[in-house]
């Protein structure tokens, strides 16, 4: 993440204003932590009162799916429904970034039945046993593998 004040480093510091009970938070790099440690305190609360300012100045988004209203999620720290991470993009990806330190899910995918990782297994050996069958020039055998072979595998599309 870059640094909200200048937008050039990355940001290593999070600074936290709370002013009338609202909180503001702050992306910063160290420059520009510098400056506000400098005792400019007038420029701090100019920049603390801008962005609250912008804040709400800014529409409500709402989730077209479910109706949820980005402040609703604030509130909760749930999003309504999947459509939610579509509509909310632009708010979401620092907030993901800041956890997870990538905006994109790297994951693994998920585990594979018990049923399908046999279905694997059994084409797997039917594959060598086929090409042990060619190797022997047993091609009846081979024949009866490779047809065994297609009924377990589906047929792709657009193959005449």
């Amino acid at each position: 993440m870059l640094c909200e004040e200048c937008g050039k480093r990355p940001a290593e510091v999070l600074m936290t204003a709370v002013v009338g009970g609202q909180s503001t938070t702050k992306n910063l790099c160290r420059e520009c932590l510098k400056k506000y440690k400098a005792g400019d305190l007038q420029a701090v609360l100019a920049a603390v009162l801008s962005a609250m300012a912008d804040k709400k100045q800014a529409p409500e988004i709402t989730c077209p799916s479910c109706g949820e209203t980005y402040a609703e999620f604030q509130k909760s720290g749930m999003l309504g429904c999947a459509e939610c991470y579509q509509a909310f993009r632009q708010e979401l990806a620092p907030l993901i970034t800041r956890v997870q330190g990538r905006a994109q899910h790297a994951g693994r995918r998920p585990p594979v039945s018990e049923e399908e990782q046999a279905r694997q297994s059994r084409i797997e050996e039917l594959r060598g046993l086929m090409e042990a069958a060619v190797a022997d020039e047993n091609f009846e055998e081979a024949a009866r593998l490779r047809d065994e072979l297609r009924a377990m595998t589906p047929a792709k599309e657009g193959k005449a």
